[in-house]
C-alpha cells in the first residue's frame, strides 16, 4: 500500500517534516547561541585568571599577556598538567566544582529542556490533529454504515478526496448502490406479482364465469342437443382461452425471471415463417381472410427458434384477431447489413390513437377495438422476446386503414456461431 497516495499522510509527513526542519535550524541557533556564550564566559574567566596574577605578581605582567596571547605546544600542556593535576583540577572534575562551567551547564540545560518540550509538544498537537481527523472521518463512515443498515439505502458517504479511506467509502457507495438497485428490483418484483396475480385473477374470472353459466344452461336444457352443442362449443372455446392466457403467462413469467437461455443458432427466416402460416391456415380459410410472405431471398438469422417463433406467432394471431373476412395479412422479411426486418401488417380494423402507447402492456385491452378475442398478453410476450434478441418492436397504424408491426434485429449478431 503507498501511504502516500492518502492526502491526510502527506499533510502530515509534510507538516512533521516542516517542525523537524524548523527544529534543526533552531538547535543549531541555540548552539550558537551557546558557543557565543561558552566564549563570553572563557573570556570572563582569562579575565579573572590574569587579574588574579597580575594582583600576586605585579612584576609579571608582561608574561600573564604572553600567556594568554603567545602560541601554545605540547611541552606547554604537560607543565600546565602536572602543575594542577596534583590540586585536582583535571578532566575528570566534576563540572558543579568550576562556578562558570556549573553556570553554563545550569543555563544551557535550561534551554535545551524547554526547546525539547517545545519540539514535542508541536509534533503532539501534528500527529493529534491529524489522528483527530483521520478518526472523525472513519467515526461518519461508521453511522453512514449505521444509517444504511439500518435501512436508509439511499444513503452516500460524501468523500472526494485521495487516499485508502476515500477508496474504501467509493467501495462502500458501489455496494450501497448495488443494494438499492437489488432492493429496487425486489420491490418491483413483488409490484410486478401482486399486479399479475390480480391481472390473473381478473382474466380468468370472465371464462369461468362464462363457463358455469354454460353449464347451468345445458343442466336446464339437457333435452335440446342444439342448445347443448352451441353452448359445449362456447365452453371449448372459453376453455382454450384459459389454456392459452395461462400458456403465456408461464412463458412470459419464465421470460421475466431469467431462468429461460437462448438456444441461439442459425434459422432460415423464411421457412420458419412459413411454419407460423402452417399453424393458422385453417383459421385463416374459416375466417375467409389471405396471407402472403414477401422477402428478395433466403434470410437467415442467428436467434432461438422457438421463441422466435413464438414472438412472430404473436404477432400473427394479433393480425387475425383485429381483421375481418376478405382482409388480408403480410409478412414480410427484409435484410441489410445491419438490421434485419420482419414486417407484419394487415388492412383489418387499425389501433385507436389513443391505444397506441398502450398496446405492449400486460392484459391491456381497448375499449374502442372491436375484436373481443385473445388474452392481452400476446403482444407483450412478442416484445420481450424479440428485446430478449437485442432488438425491438415498432407499430404503426390508421384506423379502418390497417396495422403494420416492424420487429428490428440486430444484423450484426448474424456472425455469431
Amino acid at each position: 500500500m503507498n501511504l502516500f497516495v492518502n492526502k491526510g499522510v502527506k499533510k502530515f509527513l509534510i507538516l512533521l517534516t516542516s517542525v523537524l526542519l524548523v527544529g534543526v535550524m533552531f538547535a543549531q541557533i541555540l548552539a550558537y547561541v551557546n558557543g557565543v556564550r561558552f566564549k563570553r564566559e572563557m573570556v570572563v574567566h582569562d579575565y579573572e585568571l590574569a587579574g588574579y596574577l597580575s594582583q600576586q605578581h605585579p612584576e609579571l605582567s608582561s608574561s600573564i599577556q604572553a600567556a594568554f596571547t603567545a602560541d601554545k605546544n605540547p611541552e606547554h600542556l604537560e607543565k600546565g598538567k602536572s602543575l594542577l593535576e596534583p590540586l585536582g583540577y583535571q578532566e575528570s572534575i566534576q563540572p558543579y566544582l568550576i562556578p562558570r562551567v556549573n553556570r553554563f551547564y545550569q543555563t544551557n540545560r535550561v534551554n535545551n529542556f524547554i526547546f525539547s518540550i517545545l519540539l514535542s509538544l508541536i509534533i503532539l498537537l501534528a500527529a493529534y490533529s491529524f489522528l483527530k481527523a483521520h478518526y472523525q472521518r472513519i467515526d461518519r463512515y461508521h453511522n453512514e454504515v449505521r444509517r444504511i443498515m439500518s435501512g436508509e439505502v439511499s444513503t452516500r458517504l460524501d468523500d472526494s478526496e485521495e487516499g485508502s479511506l476515500s477508496k474504501l467509502a467509493a467501495s462502500i457507495n458501489t455496494m450501497t448502490a448495488s443494494l438499492y438497485t437489488h432492493i429496487e428490483k425486489e420491490k418491483q418484483s413483488r409490484v410486478f406479482l401482486k399486479d399479475i396475480l390480480t391481472n390473473i385473477s381478473h382474466q380468468l374470472k370472465t371464462p369461468l364465469s362464462a363457463l358455469h353459466m354454460y353449464t347451468e344452461i345445458m343442466k336446464n336444457d339437457s333435452s335440446d342437443q342444439e342448445v347443448v352443442a352451441r353452448f359445449l362449443n362456447k365452453s371449448e372455446n372459453e376453455l382454450e382461452r384459459m389454456q392459452t392466457l395461462i400458456a403465456n403467462l408461464l412463458k412470459l413469467a419464465k421470460l421475466d425471471a431469467g431462468i429461460i437461455g437462448l438456444n441461439k443458432g442459425h434459422h432460415m427466416l423464411n421457412d420458419m415463417i412459413g411454419q407460423v402460416a402452417e399453424s393458422f391456415e385453417i383459421r385463416l380459410l374459416k375466417e375467409q381472410k389471405t396471407f402472403a410472405v414477401q422477402s428478395d431471398g433466403k434470410v437467415s438469422y442467428f436467434c432461438d427458434r422457438e421463441w422466435m417463433f413464438e414472438a412472430v406467432s404473436n404477432l400473427f394471431k394479433n393480425a387475425l384477431e383485429h381483421t375481418t373476412a376478405g382482409n388480408r395479412i403480410r409478412i414480410l422479411i427484409e435484410e441489410t447489413p445491419l438490421v434485419v426486418k420482419i414486417i407484419v401488417e394487415d388492412n383489418g380494423e387499425g389501433i385507436h390513437p389513443d391505444d397506441i402507447n398502450h398496446i405492449f402492456k400486460r392484459f391491456y385491452r381497448s375499449k374502442f377495438s372491436q375484436s373481443k378475442q385473445g388474452t392481452g398478453i400476446g403482444l407483450t410476450l412478442a416484445k420481450t422476446i424479440i428485446e430478449r434478441h437485442d432488438g425491438f418492436i415498432s407499430v404503426e397504424s390508421t384506423l379502418e386503414k390497417g396495422t403494420k408491426f416492424t420487429v428490428h434485429l440486430p444484423n450484426l449478431q448474424n456472425c455469431k456461431i
